[in-house]
């Protein structure tokens, strides 16, 4: 029956796609884990941008070129994802300063609305000078979030206010800003330390 047919090859594609996911997320695992294959640079995540500093002016992705960085996406009035991922990483950046190494880190707000550059200061003195924060309009934003695949869904609250559901991964980027895979905090500091050292 044609209606049998359309339907199994609806099942098929829809296993096919989940397969070719989940081999993305296993290659890119065993690809970071200590004595692993090389790492596969996964093009497919992440792209240009050009988004407005918490540190003053543009940060055009151009200019990261030949530096290796984490991107990640948060917001200020974020209660405790957010503000946790950034301590781990303040403490993680200052671990790496210690054996004289370094990595550009990029937060970029997914609540540009309210996360204007003044916000994105303050909130980002709470942490590592070493982080930048980034924002735009809603728009520049928007499309960055696109590049790196990041799961951003607004989320209305009773009393009229919102938050966000969002991706909180970590994107370890190459020196050509090509996405190598995401950084471990979960696994503890010493894992993200080798996998931020592979690639510096």
């Amino acid at each position: 029956m044609p209606t049998e047919r359309a339907s199994r090859r609806s099942v098929l594609l829809t296993f096919g796609l989940l397969g070719l996911g989940l081999a993305a997320i296993v290659g890119t695992t065993v690809a970071l884990l200590p004595g692993g294959p090389a790492r596969p640079a996964m093009s497919v995540v992440g792209g240009p941008f050009r988004l407005q500093s918490s540190k003053g002016g543009v940060l055009d992705s151009a200019t990261l070129v030949g530096k290796p960085y984490l991107v990640g996406f948060g917001f200020t009035q974020c209660p405790n994802v957010c503000p946790t991922v950034l301590a781990d990483l303040t403490n993680l950046i200052e671990a790496l300063h210690q054996e004289g190494r370094d990595i550009g880190v990029y937060y970029v707000t997914v609540d540009p609305e309210r996360d204007t550059v003044a916000v994105m200061r303050d909130y980002m003195a709470s942490f590592s000078d070493r982080i930048t924060g980034l924002t735009g309009t809603p728009e520049e934003v928007g499309q960055v979030e696109r590049a790196f695949r990041a799961e951003v869904r607004k989320v209305p609250l009773k009393d009229g206010d919102y938050t966000f559901e969002h991706t909180a991964m970590l994107y370890l980027m190459d020196a050509a800003g090509r996405f190598v895979g995401p950084l471990d905090l979960a696994a503890g500091q010493d894992l993200a330390l080798k996998q931020i050292r592979a690639v510096l």
